[in-house]
């Protein structure tokens, strides 16, 4: 039993152009802000997360996501993953973040807020 995935990505997976940065630059010179676009994931990850994704019905039109992000790799990946399939796909979505605070002297989310907020997303730290 195989679940259709629509063909969004290209195959050539582990190519470098995955894994970089699209555009880390200022958008235009008068802004001090960095503006970044999210990084585009590999299409070996996008296959898994599409095929779950529709396994599920876990994303609808006019769904409102909120994504907890640590700032660690598994939840970025999947921040840029969700990031790449609002792009990439007709069904329209909202994505906001929120870091639940660990109550631990050593979290620091502030390097969190600009990146996300460059993204074009809203940060929550509860």
């Amino acid at each position: 039993n195989s679940i259709a995935i629509p063909k969004l990505f290209n195959n050539d997976v582990g190519s470098e152009k995955h894994h970089e940065i699209r555009n880390n630059v200022p958008s235009n010179k008068s802004n001090k802000r960095k503006k970044y676009n999210h990084v585009k994931p590999p299409p070996k990850l996008m296959k898994y997360v599409i095929q779950g994704i529709m396994q599920f019905d876990m994303i609808e039109e006019g769904d409102r996501l909120l994504l907890g992000l640590s700032g660690g790799k598994d939840s970025l990946s999947l921040l840029h993953c969700l990031l790449e399939l609002k792009r990439k796909l007709p069904t329209k979505f909202e994505i906001e973040v929120c870091t639940i605070d660990p109550m631990t002297p050593s979290f620091d989310p502030s390097p969190l807020i600009p990146y996300v907020e460059s993204l074009g997303l809203k940060y929550h730290y509860v």
